[in-house]
């Protein structure tokens, strides 16, 4: 009988006209427009992972990269290949899962002088940025020593540094230089400093004496000494500072440069188009939404010796992140590296490393925490921070105040692979992955050897995915429990991009369930959004105070199939409340429905009335709880 009425009125259509007005209108509002191009996310589906032989990786985590997905080796020498190959083997990798990447390579760091990848419809090319090594920075105000004026100096190049604070200084060093305000500091009955100590201070080691005033760092750099201040003449002591097995520094035959090259070496054995950054742009210290933002440390740019918008505006300009964000160093003294700290996992979560309070970095690395939480995601809302208890652990010989670097992970397609260092904190962590990312495979791996992880050196520095340039993307702004209104008409809205020109896509699903329900999931096909690429559906009713799992799939003609999100499922809360319950008999009927307009014709304001949350009860309320009603 109802039905006939609202039919002979005509609400039925209204509603209807409505509900797709409403959908299309909130396009505009709830998902932003896919970048034209943008820099690959870590979690965007990946051929495989970028790695190098000698490895610095244990066997175990060669082997679980191998198991579902392609290796991409670096090798210097026919000699290299054999020796991996023949290890390969007795691992049980299969070696059609192998590619080998002929290239000069100095170090096994592949996420820092690696591939980032820039895509776009019928667009697709390799970064080929610069790459110098390591530099050491100071940060975390905090805990920095402060210098005494007297001790403050600027070497040949302008970059200031306090005399007394050298690095190094347990290796014997009391200065940097041996001038009159420099003593035996650390009362070993001698005075060593920089200057003439057998190495070459030109910058690659942090500071540059090459100059008239430095007496051309007492002839460790070659070339003829003009001693205007009587630096070479005092006793010579050779230093010794320490090559770290960590982050190794250059020597006389062998360089950062060789690993310069590998971006090209690689584009060109794919075929692959290259873009050339002109700066140096550190793997480890990137991280990105995959939509325009992008975060590093100060570092990154200091490493440039640009101004953070000079730095910005290139950026901008060749790789289209519009939205850089330059963190503070948090670190007392270190490469400053942010994946070390932070670690995006989707475009709108992260997870953030928390030291011991009794840490000298405590406030630093809260302070950078705060820092994510007064940030908007790509959809214009607050990230979800997840917090990763790093305890102390014993690091290198060269690392300040070291903890584990959890944040230091893999995201492999469905696998998230996460260093563990022997320690009871390890659980923990890969819980807090496990509550970040439902449904992801989360898999622990302890260093050895060659593969053993430091601080400031895990397993995500020695790793680098390797990206589909063919790959579906979906966008989806989740749904939060906070931003509901009601438990009825959700709407799921999505953009989708083929990458692969040549093909359509053919469905696209929304699944669903109560998380308490073993399955299986609930079916509902995507309906066109009205715009180009995008799509939507509406679940219309759904239970109060229950825990909602789900997941889009976007199918393409050739039977591809991509995820959002790309492994495992988005949960929710509804609301504990029903929206339109006026009786509050936990039903929604036509009981509701006269309660309605009595408050309507009445001109009275209840809160659980108001459907459309206009703080007004009329007709655009009494149609919509109605709309609910059919919809049951």
């Amino acid at each position: 009988m109802l039905d006939k009425m609202i039919n002979i009125i005509g609400i039925k259509d209204l509603i209807t006209k409505l509900q797709k007005i409403i959908v299309f209108f909130s396009f505009s509002i709830l998902l932003s427009n896919i970048p034209e191009y943008r820099v690959v996310a870590e979690w965007e589906p990946a051929l495989g992972t970028m790695i190098r032989w000698p490895l610095g990786i244990p066997s175990s985590l060669v082997v679980e990269l191998a198991d579902d997905d392609t290796l991409y080796v670096l090798v210097e020498t026919s000699y290299q290949q054999n020796q991996a190959t023949n290890n390969f083997n007795n691992w049980g990798v299969d070696l059609s899962k192998v590619i080998f990447i002929s290239t000069d390579t100095y170090s096994h760091w592949t996420r820092d002088h690696g591939p980032q990848f820039v895509i776009g419809e019928n667009y697709w090319k390799v970064v080929n940025q610069h790459f110098n090594g390591y530099p050491v920075e100071n940060g975390c105000d905090e805990v920095e020593i402060q210098c005494d004026e007297e001790m403050i100096l600027y070497d040949c190049v302008g970059n200031e540094f306090c005399n007394n604070q050298p690095q190094y200084a347990d290796e014997g060093y009391d200065c940097y230089i041996n001038n009159e305000s420099c003593a035996d500091f650390n009362n070993d009955g001698q005075i060593m400093d920089w200057l003439g100590d057998g190495y070459c201070d030109d910058g690659e080691w942090g500071l540059n004496f090459m100059c008239d005033e430095f007496s051309q760092d007492c002839g460790d750099c070659g070339g003829t000494i003009n001693d205007v201040n009587d630096y070479c003449e005092r006793d010579k002591i050779l230093g010794n500072r320490k090559q770290i097995t960590g982050r190794p520094f250059s020597s006389d035959y062998r360089g950062w440069s060789e690993d310069d090259d590998t971006n090209i070496d690689f584009a060109n054995q794919l075929d692959w188009d290259i873009l050339n950054l002109p700066l140096y742009w550190t793997g480890g210290n990137f991280m990105t939404d995959g939509y325009g933002m992008g975060f590093s440390t100060q570092l990154m740019v200091n490493e440039n010796n640009i101004s953070n918008e000079a730095f910005k505006s290139i950026i901008n300009q060749h790789l289209n992140i519009d939205d850089y964000i330059i963190l503070a160093n948090p670190n007392a003294e270190s490469i400053q590296h942010i994946d070390c700290m932070a670690k995006l996992v989707n475009p709108e979560t992260i997870i953030i490393k928390q030291v011991p309070e009794s840490s000298p970095e405590y406030d630093c690395i809260e302070e950078f925490a705060q820092s994510f939480s007064e940030l908007n995601t790509f959809y214009n809302r607050p990230f979800k921070i997840h917090r990763i208890f790093c305890p102390e652990i014993n690091g290198g010989s060269w690392e300040t105040n070291p903890v584990a670097a959890y944040t230091n992970s893999l995201i492999l397609n469905n696998k998230v692979l996460v260093p563990q260092y022997g320690i009871s904190q390890d659980f923990n962590a890969l819980s807090v992955y496990r509550q970040a990312m439902p449904g992801y495979e989360v898999i622990g791996f302890e260093g050895s050897g060659n593969g053993t992880w430091y601080a400031e050196d895990a397993l995500h520095c020695r790793t680098m995915g390797i990206f589909d340039p063919n790959m579906i993307h979906i966008s989806h702004k989740s749904i939060r429990t906070e931003e509901l209104l009601s438990n009825s008409n959700i709407v799921f809205e999505i953009e989708v991009i083929d990458y692969n020109i040549n093909t359509d896509i053919e469905s696209v699903i929304l699944y669903w369930k109560y998380s308490a329900e073993d399955g299986p999931f609930n079916e509902l096909y995507l309906e066109d959004g009205g715009e180009i690429n995008k799509y939507f559906a509406i679940v219309s009713s759904l239970n109060s105070n229950s825990l909602i799992d789900y997941y889009i799939t976007a199918t393409n003609e050739l039977g591809n199939v991509a995820s959002h999100p790309n492994a495992g499922w988005h949960t929710f809360n509804t609301l504990n409340t029903i929206l339109g319950d006026l009786n509050d008999d936990g039903l929604i009927n036509i009981q509701d429905i006269v309660l309605l307009v009595n408050l309507a014709l009445n001109n009275q304001f209840q809160e659980i009335a108001d459907i459309n949350e206009d703080s007004a009860i009329d007709v655009l309320d009494i149609v919509l709880l109605v709309q609910f009603i059919l919809e049951i």
